[in-house]
């Protein structure tokens, strides 16, 4: 019977294999990481808004939802293409699954890695924000606000992670360069960025189409904390929603690992 101490030691060196590995890459995941929200941060945060396209209130609207949209994506990223090339090309995975370790201990350092992944992408966005957009952005940002974030940042890498595991054991490798317009774009455009969610009130069966998407409540949560003055889904509903998501793709995504697991470790 293994202790405690010999898993957290396993778990340890796994997750610090992987950093160290994604450490060589570290200028290819800043650019992959920034891009995209730079992009829309110069555009709808800076430009739209310059030149009066858009209201010098948008950069404000929009500030959660690039933090949200980072943290998520980012995650996702760092779980699922990891999982779909060690499963399908590198077959890396099958010397973990050959170590006396349970095969969720090895799926949970994966995650790890790709929750990690998300903190860093979230935090990219804010000088990124800062820049652009400051003359025009008004968040709030007080101990109680902070107290308050926290546990929302941590449930939103975590639903990026289970997502990720779920996308990462669906995906083929040859599948990847389809994932962002397929997948990633349509999770961005319809996860409450640019509009808060009860502001679908006009279009109300897209109101409830929007509900299968998680970054909706990560960005209605930070919505809440971040821009008060914005409307934004009670409180209680974003959390729900972010533990229903997490519960769910969770399930469905080590269901899917395990039956991938069983089959490469030949038992």
């Amino acid at each position: 019977m293994r202790s405690k101490k010999f898993y957290r030691s396993a778990f340890a060196a796994m997750v610090q294999r992987d950093l160290i590995a994604q450490w060589r890459d570290k200028w290819e995941f800043v650019f992959r990481v920034v891009m995209l929200p730079t992009v829309l941060i110069i555009v709808y945060g800076y430009i739209l808004p310059a030149i009066g396209l858009l209201p010098e209130t948008f950069p404000t609207q929009m500030f959660a939802g690039m933090i949200g949209m980072s943290i998520l994506i980012t995650g996702i990223h760092g779980t699922a293409i990891p999982f779909t090339m060690d499963f399908n090309n590198m077959h890396e995975i099958e010397d973990r699954l050959q170590a006396p370790v349970p095969a969720n201990l090895i799926a949970f350092a994966k995650m790890t890695v790709g929750i990690i992944e998300a903190f860093i992408g979230g935090l990219l966005v804010l000088p990124i924000s800062a820049i652009f957009m400051g003359r025009n952005l008004q968040f709030v940002l007080t101990p109680v606000s902070i107290l308050k974030l926290i546990p929302i940042l941590i449930l939103i890498a975590l639903a990026s992670a289970t997502l990720g595991l779920l996308v990462g054991t669906i995906v083929k490798p040859m599948q990847i360069a389809a994932m962002f317009p397929g997948f990633l774009m349509p999770v961005v455009f319809t996860g409450a960025i640019f509009f808060n969610w009860s502001a679908l009130s006009h279009v109300p069966v897209f109101q409830v189409l929007v509900l299968v998407n998680p970054l909706v409540y990560a960005n209605e949560a930070l919505r809440h904390v971040l821009t008060p003055q914005i409307t934004s889904m009670p409180i209680f509903f974003s959390i729900l929603g972010l533990v229903i998501s997490i519960l769910l793709m969770g399930a469905f995504g080590f269901k899917r690992f395990h039956r991938m697991a069983t089959g490469q470790s030949g038992k």
